[in-house]
């Protein structure tokens, strides 16, 4: 069974606008396998993907849905900070969103941001925010502000592949309570292609019956971190989510051997 809480759909299929097919591969995601989780931003297609959003939200009620949501840098500011959200509402079509994220850090300032986030929090705008694409240091920078400690979240690039924060990072956000979401948790065709290669993952894959794409997302979900992840295909959202949850710590050992964990401070890769 898919683990709801723990899987995101992402959106940015949706960049040039929707399609029959995108749409209703992630109608197919809601329905069908029971994601709840949806992820979007400002950026992602200049709102053409928080449209789509906003059609989801039509289509199953907005109850039934978790909306992730992110302000871009240079918007988090006196001048555009609240005329931004406004506008992801009136796109998303819904009187609040559930996490609000800072999409990442560059010169915004994060006392006024922190401040704003909690305004918002309380006026009913939002439910929760955080952060993305924070390392250490900035959750650090951000915890030293007032509202700071406040953060619900922080999104994060981290697969099988890319393990870095395992060392620091996550180990600092679970201290910290803060919630971990994982972008690109499927990587590139060619990572997934590379791990296929390995006789030891194809064997996993064989005898459990699953994808790499599936042994991937509960990779990530197996460290308490919400997977983000995206497809335009039905049939690859099956190859992604199909099948019943399987024991992935009967293999950690061995996927730890084949991907060893980082011993050293690995600063977070971004995309």
């Amino acid at each position: 069974m898919v683990n709801q809480d723990l899987l995101c759909f992402g959106t940015t299929q949706f960049w040039y606008g929707k399609t029959p097919e995108s749409f209703s591969c992630m109608l197919e995601a809601v329905d069908k396998y029971g994601i709840k989780k949806i992820d979007t931003a400002e950026m992602y297609g200049n709102g053409r993907c928080e449209e789509a959003v906003g059609d989801l939200i039509e289509t199953f009620g907005r109850e039934h849905l978790y909306i992730v949501d992110k302000i871009l840098p240079y918007n988090a500011s006196a001048k555009n900070m609240r005329k931004s959200l406004e506008n992801s509402l009136k796109r998303l079509r819904t009187d609040y969103i559930d996490l609000y994220l800072l999409h990442w850090r560059e010169n915004a300032d994060l006392a006024y941001t922190a401040a704003m986030m909690e305004t918002f929090r309380q006026e009913g705008k939002i439910r929760e925010w955080g952060v993305s694409n924070f390392d250490v240091s900035d959750l650090e920078d951000l915890k030293a502000v007032r509202y700071g400690d406040r953060c619900h979240a922080n999104q994060i690039y981290f697969s099988m592949d890319k393990r870095g924060v395992l060392f620091d990072l996550l180990p600092y956000m679970k201290q910290n309570n803060i919630k971990a979401m994982a972008y690109s948790s499927l990587d590139e065709r060619i990572v997934r292609a590379n791990l296929c290669a390995d006789e030891r993952i194809a064997k996993i894959l064989k005898e459990e019956g699953i994808s790499i794409e599936k042994l991937m997302l509960e990779y990530v979900m197996r460290h308490d971190v919400c997977a983000l992840f995206q497809t335009r295909s039905r049939e690859h959202l099956k190859k992604d989510l199909a099948g019943e949850h399987f024991d992935i710590e009967r293999y950690m050992d061995l996927i730890n051997e084949i991907l060893p964990v980082p011993e050293y401070k690995v600063p977070l890769e971004k995309r």
